[in-house]
């Protein structure tokens, strides 16, 4: 099974890579998030129906339908756009990724009234992992860096996961330079 770079989750099919790359760039949400919210949400499936309602690949409340664009909640492209547009105002909201995945999985008025629950803190600490994403990020994706200036592909902080893949690549090539 391939893996995307830096996720935990396998790769999804080419049209649904291709349907969050769209709404990333639309919405400036770095696509590994993006990515990793439609792989928890979804397993990428564009007909998912949650137990609570919650429909398609990004997995959107039917009474959210009409405020993000949506006509058809099982077209990847409409999801994807809409979770990544949901997704951009939490963050504009908010001002981090972590607050805004906890209000995405709970909802804003739940996390208003009563704080964050451990199970949206959980997921959102999981999909910022996955996404390679540190979790007090607070930086916009496309000027997110560490003090060294050396970003991800999708412009957010690389984590320590991260550096420590790149520290032991680094060894092997020169382990394998020295033989």
């Amino acid at each position: 099974m391939y893996l995307l770079p830096g996720l935990g989750s396998p790769a999804p099919p080419a049209a649904i890579q291709s349907a969050l790359a769209s709404a990333s760039s639309s919405y400036g949400v770095p696509l590994s998030l993006l990515t990793s919210v439609a792989a928890a949400e979804s397993s990428y499936n564009p007909a998912a129906v949650s137990p609570k309602g919650a429909q398609g690949l990004m997995q959107i409340m039917p009474a959210n339908d009409a405020s993000l664009g949506i006509t058809n909640p099982f077209d990847p492209q409409q999801s994807a756009n809409a979770g990544a547009k949901y997704l951009a105002q939490l963050y504009g909201q908010y001002g981090d990724w972590r607050t805004a995945l906890i209000a995405y999985n709970e909802g804003p008025g739940n996390l208003a009234s009563q704080g964050p629950f451990s199970s949206s803190q959980s997921y959102a600490d999981s999909i910022l992992a996955d996404a390679g994403i540190s979790p007090d990020s607070s930086a916009d994706s496309s000027s997110a860096s560490d003090s060294s200036g050396l970003v991800d592909t999708s412009g957010a902080q690389l984590s320590a996961t991260a550096w420590a893949g790149l520290g032991i690549a680094a060894v092997g090539l020169l382990v394998w330079m020295a033989s």
